[in-house]
């Protein structure tokens, strides 16, 4: 299973580092501070709203599958039109009329589900411990 989640999750995680980098060009764009702020703390959280939108898929189950819930994340839909919506609009944003709402949109769009699938495969096994979920392989 590691052949197929492994690379799954270096895209993702390279997807995360480049919306790192977005984040790092929004800094430093002369925007406000409040458009700064408001940007990251809106895709914050979305980020937790994604997560926690996932794990509320799997509370009343009493055992799941050892790779579901990273499965889930991995290869959820949303999230991955998510991105590419924000890849498409990062990519035609017209570098002559750039516009700070795209540029920000492009952004917590990527941001939030790169970082939420990261960190979801990092909290999947405190979420099985809490509701007492057993796992099968």
């Amino acid at each position: 299973m590691g052949l197929i989640l492994g690379p799954a999750v270096l895209v993702w995680f390279a997807v995360f580092i480049y919306s790192l980098q977005l984040g790092h060009a929004l800094i430093y764009k002369n925007m406000s501070l409040l458009t700064t702020v408001s940007t990251f703390v809106i895709s914050i959280i979305g980020m937790l709203a994604f997560i926690t939108y996932g794990y509320r898929q799997f509370v009343n189950n009493t055992s799941v599958w050892a790779f579901e819930i990273p499965s889930y994340f991995l290869f959820n839909k949303i999230a991955f039109i998510g991105v590419l919506s924000g890849f498409l609009l990062n990519y035609y944003i017209n570098p002559a009329n750039n516009s700070d709402f795209l540029s920000c949109l492009a952004f917590v769009l990527i941001f939030m589900f790169s970082a939420a699938v990261l960190a979801s495969l990092g909290g999947h096994k405190a979420f099985l411990k809490e509701f007492g979920i057993k796992t099968t392989h």
